[in-house]
């Protein structure tokens, strides 16, 4: 199963956001400026960006309107994504972010990007087959049905393009969602080798570069694509 398409929302002040969301559905819905063509009904991550606080949010919804740009009238392209109830704790911090409430964040180690990599690990079962849905140096985010205890060890084999026998990791369960459309365990390396880090950190630089030589080829498509627009 693929992972689905990022999108950035990009805010230099905080309460520009606010501009740009409404209640409406379960939580709201945000309109997101975006070059890419959206499809209805589409499940897409939103990137909440705030790059002078350094400060960014995931958020998982559904495409529920979409439109190009114009020049008479001036309208940015871009489309409307609107967030259930499983996202309700980061919409609240988002929003309360944006309001400039004050906020007490946990650092987490690392940055993570979206991957779909099988994952393989033990239960009392045998070996289970999964993907991960992001990773970073520092861990990973399991898409599962069976869910271990807060603190439980497994013995994970990640099989990332390009490594047919996998990489085997010990790795311990930090946290577990239990609701929403993509339950699923964070979990977090436990490297038993400099060895086995370099691994680790080596795709998350492959995956890094891939995004942004992809994103390079989006920005001259649109500016390609806006030119042979204009009059």
């Amino acid at each position: 199963m693929a992972a689905p398409r990022e999108i950035v929302a990009r805010y230099t002040r905080r309460e520009d956001l606010l501009l740009d969301f409404r209640k409406k559905g379960p939580l709201g819905v945000l309109f997101v400026e975006c070059g890419r063509k959206l499809t209805l009904g589409e499940t897409v991550v939103v990137i909440v960006e705030f790059p002078h606080e350094k400060r960014s949010f995931r958020l998982r919804g559904r495409v529920i309107s979409s439109r190009r740009g114009s020049i008479e009238p001036p309208l940015a392209p871009g489309g409307e994504v609107e967030f259930s109830y499983d996202q309700l704790q980061t919409m609240q911090l988002v929003l309360d972010f944006a309001e400039g409430k004050q906020i007490s964040f946990v650092e987490r180690r690392g940055r993570r990007l979206p991957c779909s990599f099988e994952i393989h690990y033990r239960s009392n079962d045998g070996f289970i087959k999964e993907f991960a849905d992001d990773i970073g140096e520092g861990g990973s985010f399991i898409r599962s049905e069976r869910l271990f205890p807060i603190g439980t060890l497994v013995e994970c084999k990640l099989k990332p393009p390009g490594h047919l026998l996998g990489i085997k990791l010990q790795a311990r369960v930090a946290w577990v969602k239990t609701t929403g459309e993509q339950r699923g365990m964070g979990v977090e390396f436990l490297f038993e080798s400099e060895r086995q880090r370099k691994k680790i950190r080596e795709i998350v630089q492959r995956l890094a570069s891939e995004r942004a030589r992809q994103a390079t080829l989006r920005i001259q498509s649109f500016t390609e694509r806006s030119r042979s627009e204009e009059p």
